[in-house]
Protein backbone atom coordinates (compact mmCIF):
# COMPACT_ATOMS: atom_id res chain seq x y z
CA UNK A 1 0.00 0.00 0.00
CA UNK A 2 2.85 2.50 0.71
CA UNK A 3 4.25 1.78 -2.63
CA UNK A 4 0.98 2.47 -4.26
CA UNK A 5 0.77 5.85 -2.37
CA UNK A 6 4.27 6.75 -3.28
CA UNK A 7 3.71 6.27 -7.02
CA UNK A 8 0.54 8.76 -6.79
CA UNK A 9 2.38 11.46 -5.18
CA UNK A 10 5.39 10.78 -7.48
CA UNK A 11 3.05 11.32 -10.60
CA UNK A 12 1.32 14.33 -8.92
CA UNK A 13 4.12 15.72 -6.45
CA UNK A 14 2.18 19.29 -5.88
CA UNK A 15 -1.61 17.85 -5.62
CA UNK A 16 -2.25 18.03 -2.05
CA UNK A 17 -4.52 14.57 -0.42
CA UNK A 18 -7.31 13.70 1.48
CA UNK A 19 -7.20 9.70 2.67
CA UNK A 20 -9.44 8.26 4.72
CA UNK A 21 -9.21 4.72 6.23
CA UNK A 22 -11.08 2.55 8.36
CA UNK A 23 -10.19 1.73 11.81
CA UNK A 24 -11.12 -0.40 14.75
CA UNK A 25 -12.42 1.83 17.43
CA UNK A 26 -16.31 1.75 18.56
CA UNK A 27 -15.90 5.55 19.33
CA UNK A 28 -13.86 6.37 16.47
CA UNK A 29 -13.94 4.00 13.86
CA UNK A 30 -11.97 6.08 11.12
CA UNK A 31 -8.69 7.60 10.13
CA UNK A 32 -8.59 10.82 8.11
CA UNK A 33 -5.23 11.97 6.87
CA UNK A 34 -5.24 15.61 5.55
CA UNK A 35 -1.95 16.90 3.50
CA UNK A 36 -1.11 20.00 4.78
CA UNK A 37 2.05 20.55 3.05
CA UNK A 38 3.90 18.00 0.43
CA UNK A 39 4.40 14.99 1.86
CA UNK A 40 3.55 15.81 5.37
CA UNK A 41 -0.15 14.72 6.83
CA UNK A 42 -2.11 15.27 9.38
CA UNK A 43 -4.11 12.84 10.84
CA UNK A 44 -7.32 12.71 13.12
CA UNK A 45 -9.20 10.17 14.53
CA UNK A 46 -12.65 10.74 13.23
CA UNK A 47 -16.33 9.58 14.59
CA UNK A 48 -17.58 9.28 11.08
CA UNK A 49 -16.72 9.42 7.29
CA UNK A 50 -18.57 13.12 6.83
CA UNK A 51 -20.83 14.84 9.21
CA UNK A 52 -24.50 14.98 8.29
CA UNK A 53 -26.07 18.02 8.20
CA UNK A 54 -26.88 20.02 11.62
CA UNK A 55 -24.22 18.18 13.03
CA UNK A 56 -20.20 18.53 13.73
CA UNK A 57 -17.81 15.99 14.70
CA UNK A 58 -15.50 15.62 17.47
CA UNK A 59 -11.95 14.81 16.43
CA UNK A 60 -8.72 13.43 17.80
CA UNK A 61 -5.71 14.45 17.04
CA UNK A 62 -3.56 11.11 15.86
CA UNK A 63 -0.32 12.17 14.62
CA UNK A 64 1.79 13.93 12.42
CA UNK A 65 3.57 12.26 9.44
CA UNK A 66 5.17 11.58 6.32
CA UNK A 67 3.31 9.55 3.27
CA UNK A 68 5.93 6.60 3.80
CA UNK A 69 4.41 6.36 7.57
CA UNK A 70 0.57 6.39 6.82
CA UNK A 71 -1.46 2.83 7.77
CA UNK A 72 -0.49 0.12 4.72
CA UNK A 73 -4.58 -0.79 5.28
CA UNK A 74 -6.33 0.15 2.13
CA UNK A 75 -8.05 3.70 2.08
CA UNK A 76 -11.21 3.89 1.65
CA UNK A 77 -11.66 7.12 0.17
CA UNK A 78 -9.17 9.69 -1.69
CA UNK A 79 -9.40 12.58 -2.95
CA UNK A 80 -7.54 15.77 -4.10
CA UNK A 81 -7.35 18.91 -2.21
CA UNK A 82 -8.31 21.63 -4.48
CA UNK A 83 -7.64 24.40 -1.47
CA UNK A 84 -6.26 24.16 1.94
CA UNK A 85 -5.66 27.20 4.05
CA UNK A 86 -5.39 28.27 8.02
CA UNK A 87 -7.10 30.98 9.12
CA UNK A 88 -5.96 31.01 12.80
CA UNK A 89 -7.77 27.93 14.94
CA UNK A 90 -9.36 27.30 11.69
CA UNK A 91 -8.48 24.89 8.57
CA UNK A 92 -10.21 25.47 5.53
CA UNK A 93 -10.61 22.38 2.88
CA UNK A 94 -11.98 22.83 -0.28
CA UNK A 95 -12.22 18.95 -2.23
CA UNK A 96 -11.95 17.80 -6.15
CA UNK A 97 -15.91 16.17 -6.16
CA UNK A 98 -18.96 17.21 -6.82
CA UNK A 99 -20.66 16.86 -3.17
CA UNK A 100 -19.75 16.65 -0.03
CA UNK A 101 -16.48 19.01 -0.95
CA UNK A 102 -16.49 22.10 1.47
CA UNK A 103 -15.02 21.64 5.12
CA UNK A 104 -13.26 22.90 7.86
CA UNK A 105 -11.77 22.08 11.73
CA UNK A 106 -11.95 23.99 14.22
CA UNK A 107 -8.68 23.76 16.66
CA UNK A 108 -9.31 24.60 19.89
CA UNK A 109 -7.61 24.58 23.53
CA UNK A 110 -9.44 24.06 26.91
CA UNK A 111 -8.22 24.38 30.35
CA UNK A 112 -8.60 20.76 32.47
CA UNK A 113 -11.41 21.68 35.39
CA UNK A 114 -8.79 19.69 37.91
CA UNK A 115 -5.42 21.13 36.31
CA UNK A 116 -5.51 24.85 36.16
CA UNK A 117 -3.17 25.90 33.95
CA UNK A 118 -2.81 23.12 31.82
CA UNK A 119 -4.48 22.43 28.35
CA UNK A 120 -5.77 19.37 26.11
CA UNK A 121 -6.96 20.01 22.52
CA UNK A 122 -10.72 20.01 21.24
CA UNK A 123 -10.85 19.17 17.17
CA UNK A 124 -14.17 20.26 15.75
CA UNK A 125 -15.06 19.01 12.02
CA UNK A 126 -17.62 21.01 10.28
CA UNK A 127 -19.03 21.38 6.83
CA UNK A 128 -21.11 23.95 4.13
CA UNK A 129 -24.39 21.98 5.19
CA UNK A 130 -23.83 21.54 8.38
CA UNK A 131 -22.60 25.39 8.88
CA UNK A 132 -25.98 26.42 6.77
CA UNK A 133 -28.52 24.21 8.57
CA UNK A 134 -26.80 25.71 11.73
CA UNK A 135 -26.19 29.49 11.21
CA UNK A 136 -23.59 29.76 13.33
CA UNK A 137 -22.19 33.37 11.98
CA UNK A 138 -19.13 34.22 11.14
CA UNK A 139 -15.89 32.74 13.05
CA UNK A 140 -13.20 35.46 13.31
CA UNK A 141 -10.24 34.85 15.23
CA UNK A 142 -10.24 37.70 18.47
CA UNK A 143 -7.54 40.14 18.20
CA UNK A 144 -7.10 41.41 21.54
CA UNK A 145 -6.78 45.34 22.54
CA UNK A 146 -3.73 46.31 23.19
CA UNK A 147 -2.40 42.75 21.27
CA UNK A 148 1.32 43.76 19.93
CA UNK A 149 1.21 45.22 16.44
CA UNK A 150 4.59 47.03 14.63
CA UNK A 151 3.54 49.55 12.31
CA UNK A 152 6.12 51.37 9.81
CA UNK A 153 5.35 54.54 8.36
CA UNK A 154 6.98 55.94 5.43
CA UNK A 155 9.18 59.60 6.80
CA UNK A 156 7.87 60.79 3.41
CA UNK A 157 4.33 60.36 4.59
CA UNK A 158 2.92 63.84 5.68
CA UNK A 159 -0.40 63.88 7.95
CA UNK A 160 -0.05 60.15 8.48
CA UNK A 161 -3.10 57.44 9.80
CA UNK A 162 -3.35 57.04 13.54
CA UNK A 163 -3.44 53.52 14.51
CA UNK A 164 -4.36 53.64 18.18
CA UNK A 165 -2.09 51.41 20.65
CA UNK A 166 0.09 50.26 17.68
CA UNK A 167 3.86 50.38 18.03
CA UNK A 168 4.93 52.87 15.46
CA UNK A 169 8.00 53.78 14.08
CA UNK A 170 9.27 55.82 10.99
CA UNK A 171 11.46 54.55 8.37
CA UNK A 172 12.13 54.99 4.58
CA UNK A 173 9.70 52.25 3.16
CA UNK A 174 11.33 50.85 -0.05
CA UNK A 175 7.26 51.03 -1.97
CA UNK A 176 3.96 51.78 -0.21
CA UNK A 177 3.22 54.65 2.71
CA UNK A 178 2.48 51.90 5.66
CA UNK A 179 3.62 48.62 6.70
CA UNK A 180 3.54 46.18 9.57
CA UNK A 181 6.26 43.96 10.64
CA UNK A 182 6.42 40.83 12.88
CA UNK A 183 9.91 39.58 14.01
CA UNK A 184 12.20 41.34 11.28
CA UNK A 185 10.05 40.62 8.07
CA UNK A 186 7.66 43.28 6.72
CA UNK A 187 4.24 41.31 6.16
CA UNK A 188 2.33 44.20 4.87
CA UNK A 189 2.54 47.00 2.89
CA UNK A 190 -0.01 49.11 1.90
CA UNK A 191 0.06 52.14 -0.69
CA UNK A 192 -2.54 55.21 0.07
CA UNK A 193 -3.48 57.08 -2.62
CA UNK A 194 -6.21 60.48 -2.51
CA UNK A 195 -8.22 61.37 -5.89
CA UNK A 196 -5.54 63.57 -7.05
CA UNK A 197 -2.48 61.56 -6.22
CA UNK A 198 -4.08 58.61 -8.64
CA UNK A 199 -4.59 60.99 -11.34
CA UNK A 200 -1.25 62.10 -11.11
CA UNK A 201 -0.45 58.37 -11.37
CA UNK A 202 -2.36 58.11 -14.46
CA UNK A 203 0.14 60.61 -15.98
CA UNK A 204 3.19 58.46 -15.11
CA UNK A 205 1.20 55.18 -15.74
CA UNK A 206 4.55 53.11 -16.32
CA UNK A 207 6.24 54.25 -13.55
CA UNK A 208 3.37 53.56 -11.26
CA UNK A 209 3.35 50.14 -12.58
CA UNK A 210 6.83 49.31 -11.85
CA UNK A 211 5.86 50.43 -8.10
CA UNK A 212 2.98 48.00 -7.82
CA UNK A 213 4.77 45.46 -9.14
CA UNK A 214 7.84 45.73 -6.17
CA UNK A 215 4.90 46.16 -4.01
CA UNK A 216 3.50 43.04 -5.15
CA UNK A 217 6.71 41.08 -3.60
CA UNK A 218 5.17 41.50 0.19
CA UNK A 219 2.92 38.41 1.73
CA UNK A 220 -0.23 41.18 1.70
CA UNK A 221 -0.09 44.03 -0.46
CA UNK A 222 -3.23 47.13 -0.77
CA UNK A 223 -3.77 49.86 -2.50
CA UNK A 224 -6.14 52.34 -0.20
CA UNK A 225 -7.91 54.59 -2.31
CA UNK A 226 -9.39 58.00 -0.26
CA UNK A 227 -12.45 57.73 -2.47
CA UNK A 228 -15.45 56.05 -3.20
CA UNK A 229 -15.43 54.37 -7.25
CA UNK A 230 -18.12 56.98 -8.18
CA UNK A 231 -15.66 60.03 -7.98
CA UNK A 232 -13.44 58.06 -10.38
CA UNK A 233 -16.28 58.39 -12.80
CA UNK A 234 -17.44 61.53 -12.04
CA UNK A 235 -16.10 64.27 -14.76
CA UNK A 236 -15.85 67.21 -12.49
CA UNK A 237 -13.23 65.82 -10.26
CA UNK A 238 -11.20 63.94 -13.10
CA UNK A 239 -10.71 66.01 -15.33
CA UNK A 240 -8.55 66.14 -17.57
CA UNK A 241 -9.50 62.77 -18.30
CA UNK A 242 -12.76 61.03 -19.30
CA UNK A 243 -14.49 58.74 -17.07
CA UNK A 244 -14.16 55.88 -19.65
CA UNK A 245 -10.67 56.55 -19.55
CA UNK A 246 -10.04 56.46 -15.95
CA UNK A 247 -12.61 53.27 -15.63
CA UNK A 248 -10.28 51.49 -18.39
CA UNK A 249 -7.08 52.29 -16.15
CA UNK A 250 -8.82 50.74 -12.73
CA UNK A 251 -10.02 47.73 -14.72
CA UNK A 252 -6.35 47.57 -15.94
CA UNK A 253 -4.48 47.45 -12.89
CA UNK A 254 -6.74 45.20 -11.11
CA UNK A 255 -6.28 42.49 -14.19
CA UNK A 256 -2.00 43.41 -14.38
CA UNK A 257 -1.95 42.57 -10.15
CA UNK A 258 -4.85 40.23 -9.07
CA UNK A 259 -2.77 39.76 -6.37
CA UNK A 260 -2.95 43.28 -5.32
CA UNK A 261 -6.01 44.55 -2.63
CA UNK A 262 -7.56 47.86 -4.56
CA UNK A 263 -9.71 48.98 -1.71
CA UNK A 264 -12.58 52.18 -2.39
CA UNK A 265 -12.75 54.15 0.79
CA UNK A 266 -15.51 56.93 1.27
CA UNK A 267 -13.46 59.25 2.37
CA UNK A 268 -9.61 59.17 4.90
CA UNK A 269 -11.56 58.27 7.87
CA UNK A 270 -12.91 55.22 6.87
CA UNK A 271 -9.27 54.24 5.17
CA UNK A 272 -7.53 54.69 8.04
CA UNK A 273 -10.22 52.10 10.03
CA UNK A 274 -10.17 49.69 6.49
CA UNK A 275 -6.23 49.83 6.79
CA UNK A 276 -6.41 48.94 10.36
CA UNK A 277 -8.55 46.05 10.83
CA UNK A 278 -6.60 45.09 7.70
CA UNK A 279 -3.33 45.05 9.61
CA UNK A 280 -4.96 43.88 12.83
CA UNK A 281 -6.41 40.27 10.56
CA UNK A 282 -2.88 39.65 9.04
CA UNK A 283 -0.66 40.34 12.20
CA UNK A 284 -3.27 37.65 14.19
CA UNK A 285 -3.36 35.21 11.17
CA UNK A 286 0.58 34.89 10.95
Amino acid sequence: MIKILEMQFTKDAAQQRWILFKQESEKFPYLLCIEENPNEFLCLAVQDRWPGPNKKIYCLIEKKCRATDLTQDEPIETCNIVKLKRYGKKLNIVLDRKTKKRCWFLFLKKEYKTKPGEFYDQVFWITQSSAITRRPGAYIPKVKEGSWLEVIIDKRERYSYKFGYAHITRENLPVGDYAIRKGDKIIAVAERKTLDDFLHQIGIYDVFKTKLQELSAYPHKAVVLEAPYSNFLDPKRIKPYTASYVADILADLTVLFPEIQFIFCENRKFAQEWLLRWFLRINAGE
